[in-house]
């Protein structure tokens, strides 16, 4: 491919057929929080629009020095689609080489946006999980729960899996996969028995409009780890220090969620990812401690996760070349 003549385009299914597994995700991510912290990445909040309930657009953009591109990714999220057979949510990103400036590809951004999330929620566990974690619980069996199990299989061992989402045949379409994965699969019809004496906690609960929080952090097991991808929309945070240790992946997103209203936690933070991949901070110290991850969007994840791929569709022949 020629830069500033060709650019690749990367659907979904080229994506997928790179073949990029997700412990290969949470190295670039990994290696992005590193860059992050040594000053050798920029980025800055996103940006939305919000025309009008259940309709907005977000704009996230970073670069980054190692490896070196740069990316932004734009984001439409129209809450009725479902209802006509459309994807609610639609990102695309275009990936830029950092030297020149110069666009190298433009990628589907689906798969990116559901597995660059769980390589952060996966690199918050390298951090703050107990290594021998076995059970792992999803409030919410959609998307992201697939994705966070594969992560999450691929560094822990992971014997069982307890489900709990909104409808029940959600839950059981999730169970059923798990078991066809070879592990022990639960469906509970109350979240308390997903969280409550369970090592991993996943929750990935949609934004809604009559959404009231429903899980209590009072249930978070000594050792356990919360990944609340979903910002923690769905914890009740009157007790903001039922968590021993409290992390974000990035300080001033989570500032900005804050400062809308999005988020709703009240306590502090004891650090971002960045500060736990450089050492600069301390995770978990102890087997009795409670961690969690709240999740706030990182645009610099979307970068490191679709260079990536797209060095990995290079080399696997994926893709289509277009002309600039």
């Amino acid at each position: 491919m020629k830069v500033g003549q060709e650019i690749l385009f990367l659907s979904d299914a080229d994506i997928a057929a790179a073949d990029v597994g997700p412990r290969a995700l949470g190295d670039s991510v990994e290696t992005m929080l590193r860059e992050k912290a040594s000053g050798r990445a920029e980025t800055a909040p996103k940006v939305g629009i919000f025309p009008e309930q259940g309709r907005f657009f977000l704009a996230m953009a970073g670069v980054l020095e190692k490896p070196a591109y740069a990316a932004v990714k734009w984001t439409g999220v129209v809450h009725d689609n479902d209802a006509k057979s459309l994807p609610s949510i639609s990102p695309m990103i275009v990936l830029s080489d950092r030297a020149t400036g110069l666009p190298v590809s433009i990628l589907d951004g689906k798969w990116i946006t559901t597995h660059r999330t769980a390589a952060i929620t996966l690199v918050g566990g390298r951090y703050l999980a107990r290594k021998d974690s076995e059970t792992i619980g999803f409030i919410a069996c959609g998307v992201q729960a697939r994705s966070h199990l594969l992560a999450f299989r691929a560094h822990f061992p992971i014997k069982r899996v307890m489900a709990y989402s909104r409808r029940k045949e959600t839950a059981e379409a999730f169970a059923k996969e798990v078991r066809e994965q070879g592990l022990e699969a639960k469906v509970v019809s109350e979240p308390r028995e997903a969280v409550e004496g369970i090592d991993i906690v996943i929750s990935s609960v949609p934004e809604g409009p009559n959404l009231k929080p429903f899980i209590d952090p009072a249930w978070f097991s000594p050792g356990s780890y919360a990944g609340l991808l979903d910002i923690g929309r769905a914890v009740m945070w009157d007790r903001p220090d039922a968590t021993d240790v409290m992390a974000t992946d990035d300080h001033v997103q989570s500032a900005e969620h804050i400062k809308s209203g999005r988020l709703k936690y009240t306590g502090k933070f004891h650090a971002e990812l960045a500060e736990f991949a450089s050492g600069a901070k301390k995770a978990r110290t102890d087997d009795k401690q409670r961690t969690a991850l709240i999740f706030s969007g990182m645009a610099l994840a979307d970068v490191a996760v679709a260079a990536a791929i797209y060095e990995g569709a290079l080399k696997a022949g994926k893709g289509t070349v277009l002309p600039l």
